[in-house]
């Protein structure tokens, strides 16, 4: 890095970094600037244009600027020469510090005046440079005295060189160099910290692999943005073996831990160590506390300090109501904490006490769950309900560890604290797939306990035992917890009313949820309507039992009225903000059930490859859920080639990190995608795996997994596939879901018998949406051996991209043509399935009645005709009349059903 260079203004030649260290620099650049070939061709193109004087990357602390200008001399290397400059870390320096070198090299008596410098600094660097273009590498790190800003804005102007600067923000600039960038003269290069999909395209390429969604997600965390940091890391955990391949995908054992002692943290360390002694006391102050309202900053240690502080962009004010301070650097409070000893972290922990009322501290989720964790750590005092509290929020950014840590550390704890602490624990708990543990966790809480808590709580505690209860059948039924606590308070005539309702409504959605696990939506489905359109109810509540009945519709039939309801209450394809939350896993599975229902699986790709994307350490917990409903997505549209990669990655996820029970669906959609793309071995072991997994699952989740393995089993040509389905949408229509009974019938209909065409007719009376439509169109067509009405169901398969379902209609609508004699609906039916076999590995039908035979003189002139011959061509080829290549072109054009020459072209 340019800031780990021997810096000087020696002549380049005199430069010479070991060939060790020059291969590693040089290998890091390659991988990291994967990622930046936009900011380095932009770069490039600053200081090759005549009519530019350089360029200033710029951007937060970490995220590869130096590197960039590294790889920027690199890519200019034989057209340039580079002299790189240092600024002062440690406050103002004398006249012409920057040039020191340089002024060493002068002859005597030439810097006798500023113009003359000038003058003999441009002659010394006209002459290093030989000829090459002089590029001025200056890192604005720290400060520039009014000498050396002269001198170089000569260089600039008389076009001797030109700059490549490195600056966290162009306001950091000297204010001349800041007019030329406001001025469009020096080009500004902003540089961000890459996102996820940038991670995961540095990773694979290092592992030269495919990725789980997870170990990406937990990657990106712990690079913070800068892809220079990623081969490192990856290297030191290949090493450690904590990443490792998995059935072909680099997953990860556990967590990683960012680097730490990069040059960076040199530099900020420098600038904290320079600081005033009162600017050091605010500094580490906010590094403890991480906010504080400026009102209260302000009473400890004056308003002067402050303003200045904010000038410098040390400190910014956020824009909430208590007007809260925090540092701009997140990593030099990191580094500041590092460095203060025992005595000064209780002390300032006792002066930064936020007591039980984070929300009045203005910390977030991560800042808060950070100082509780430095505060038990060394041993300041950490109040009972802001440990609760920030176990909750370890819980809400997907970190169940750090909260049962917290939680561990918390001491005794009594009363609602120690019953607040049992709901995170066991919440906790429930996210890492424990759920007997968490089980046991509610069962602990002591009777007295709970005969004392209001009527919310006791709700939240029978909801959640009840929750848990749904995943474990063997330890009592998920109702009894509900029956209770609607005993318990019905005797509380006392309460609060608006207390009872919100207790209400906390035990009907765990009802609710209750039938839902269990697909059983035929029970709650009025229920549900009702509770969407209650008043008096709060958001929350309406919004919950908005997607539980979303689910609900989507499977017994009223797709589109599910689809409605998605869009009424803005849950259309990421329309708010990405899922952050565990609770929002009923967002994800509402919308999948939804729009999959509705054969919408384009929407259902673009949501979970933008919730893959945007990525964050829930990842590493639900990445293989996403992946599974993505991959999921793309064989319903039988597109198993583009499913086998989120296939096998969930199948690796949730092999290392079981979420939902969802592995036994996870391998039946592998197997699925397997068989469309003809792999009948691997399809079969991935079968054998389904058939091994027991666990109880989600409803959603069984559907998934016993749908998959039946449509696998019937294209690999297995009799026992059609029978699975059959049985199982007998159980769903029974059940009241006929959507779900649809497809399996549906799927198993090829090439299907009239009662299945007649049963998925009957269905798609009681359906909604466009892919019941096909379905009963497909049905019907098949049924009377209509070509004309195939190719039309074709044409709307086209249109919803369903290709495994326009390739049967086209099969099928080419064997009926064939044997009653239509020609042209033939023809057409033969070009639309020559296309498809180009795109689909395996055909889920092929075509029974053979092909009208051409004889051999039939042949032969249809071939020269295809290629493009006149009759008269052809007759003197063959030897015949034109009249004779006429009559045999007709029978041709008869047998093929074409109407034209082009017709011909692939089918002879």
């Amino acid at each position: 890095m340019l800031r780990d260079s021997a810096v000087s203004a020696l002549p380049r030649r005199a430069i010479k970094p070991s060939q060790e260290s020059a291969e590693r620099q040089a290998d890091r650049l390659r991988w990291a600037m994967l990622v930046r070939q936009g900011e380095l061709d932009a770069a490039v193109r600053a200081l090759t244009d005549p009519h530019s004087l350089g360029t200033v990357v710029t951007g937060p602390p970490g995220v590869g600027k130096s590197f960039l200008a590294s790889a920027v001399l690199n890519s200019l290397a034989s057209q340039i020469y580079p002299l790189r400059l240092r600024t002062s870390t440690t406050g103002p320096t004398s006249d012409y510090a920057c040039l020191g070198a340089l002024l060493a090299r002068l002859p005597k008596g030439a810097s006798s005046s500023p113009t003359g410098l000038m003058l003999a600094v441009e002659r010394m660097l006209r002459e290093d440079s030989g000829g090459h273009p002089a590029v001025l590498v200056v890192e604005f790190s720290g400060t520039l005295d009014e000498g050396s800003i002269g001198v170089l804005l000569h260089l600039l102007l008389s076009g001797t060189a030109k700059l490549l600067a490195v600056a966290q923000r162009a306001t950091d600039l000297p204010a001349d160099f800041l007019r030329l960038v406001r001025r469009g003269r020096l080009a500004e290069v902003p540089l961000r910290g890459i996102g996820v999909p940038e991670t995961r395209l540095l990773v694979s390429a290092l592992v030269e692999g495919r990725v789980a969604s997870s170990a990406v997600g937990e990657l990106h965390h712990a690079c913070g943005g800068n892809p220079t940091a990623v081969q490192g890391i990856v290297r030191r955990e290949r090493a450690t073996g904590n990443l490792h391949r998995r059935g072909g995908v680099w997953t990860l054992d556990g967590a990683v831990e960012p680097e730490q002692g990069s040059g960076t943290d040199e530099i900020i360390r420098a600038r904290w160590a320079r600081e005033p002694q009162d600017v050091r006391e605010v500094i580490e102050h906010l590094a403890v506390a991480r906010r504080v309202p400026i009102a209260g900053l302000a009473g400890l240690f004056g308003s002067e300090v402050l303003v200045d502080m904010e000038d410098r962009a040390l400190i910014a004010v956020d824009a909430s109501e208590h007007r809260c301070a925090y540092l701009r650097e997140p990593r030099m409070a990191e580094l500041v904490r590092e460095r203060l000893g025992p005595d000064r972290h209780r002390e300032l922990a006792s002066l930064t006490s936020l007591g039980g009322a984070a929300e009045e501290a203005g910390l977030d989720r991560e800042d808060l769950v950070s100082y509780v964790e430095w505060t038990l750590g060394v041993g300041g005092p950490a109040n009972a309900d802001l440990v609760v509290h920030a176990a909750r929020a370890a819980i809400a950014l997907f970190e169940p560890r750090r909260a049962l840590d917290l939680l561990d550390r918390a001491g005794e704890l009594g009363g609602h604290t120690a019953i607040e602490a049992a709901f995170q624990r066991a919440g906790a708990l429930s996210l890492l797939e424990r759920r007997d543990e968490a089980l046991d966790v509610l069962d602990s809480v002591p009777g007295q306990w709970l005969d004392e808590l209001g009527p919310a709580d006791l709700a939240r505690h029978a909801a959640a035992k009840s929750e848990l209860l749904a995943w474990l059948p063997e330890r009592g039924d998920a109702r009894d917890p509900l029956h209770v606590a609607w005993d318990a308070l019905a005797f509380r005539e006392g309460s609060d009313a608006s207390e009872l309702r919100g207790a209400a409504e906390v035990l009907d959605l765990a009802e609710y949820r209750m039938h839902v696990f269990r697909g059983d939506f035929a029970a709650v489905l009025d229920a549900l309507e009702t509770a969407t359109r209650r008043t008096g109810s709060s958001e929350e509540f309406r919004r919950e039992a908005s997607l539980l009945l979303a689910q609900g519709w989507a499977a017994c039939g009223r797709e589109a009225d599910a689809a409605a309801l998605m869009s009424a209450y803005g849950f259309g394809a990421l329309g708010f903000a990405p899922p952050q939350h565990p609770d929002d896993d009923a967002y994800l599975t509402a919308a999948f059930a939804v729009w999959i229902a509705n054969g919408d699986w384009k929407r259902c790709v673009d949501l979970f490859e933008t919730y893959v994307d945007r990525g964050g350490r829930r990842l590493s917990l639900r990445g293989g859920i996403a992946e599974l409903f993505l991959a999921m997505a793309y064989v319903m549209a039988g597109r198993g080639t583009s499913a086998l990669e989120p296939a096998l990655n969930a199948v690796a996820q949730l092999e290392e990190f079981p979420a939902l029970n969802a592995l036994r669906a996870a391998y039946a959609t592998t197997a699925f995608a397997y068989a469309q793309v003809g792999d009948s071995g691997e399809a079969a072991r991935f079968l054998e795996h389904a058939a091994g997994c027991d666990a109880l699952a989600p409803w959603l989740f069984e559907f998934i997994a016993e749908f998959c393995e039946g449509m696998a089993r019937r294209w690999l040509g297995e009799p026992g596939g059609a029978e699975l389905l059959l049985g199982r949408a007998e159980d769903d229509e029974a059940a009241g879901r006929m959507s779900s009974a649809g497809i399996r019938v549906f799927g198993a209909s090829i090439p299907g018998t009239e009662r299945e065409f007649l049963w998925i007719e009957r269905l798609g009376h009681r359906r909604q949406g466009p892919l019941a439509h096909l379905m009963a169109a497909v049905a019907a067509a098949s049924r009377r051996k209509d070509a004309e009405a195939l190719l039309d169901a074709a044409e709307f398969a086209y249109e919803m991209e369903l290709d495994a379902v326009e390739a049967r209609c086209a099969a099928l609508a080419l064997d009926f043509a064939r044997d009653r004699g239509e020609s042209a609906a033939a023809g057409r039916a033969q070009t639309r399935l020559d296309r498809l076999t180009r795109i689909l590995p395996t055909l889920p039908l092929v075509p029974q009645v053979p092909a009208p035979v051409l004889t051999e003189r039939e042949r032969q002139i249809a071939v020269m005709a295809a290629s493009g011959a006149s009759n008269r061509d052809i007759a003197d080829a063959v030897g015949v009349s034109v009249r004779t290549v006429e009559g045999h072109l007709y029978q041709v054009f008869m047998k093929l059903g074409v109407s034209s020459r082009s017709g011909l072209d692939g089918l002879v």
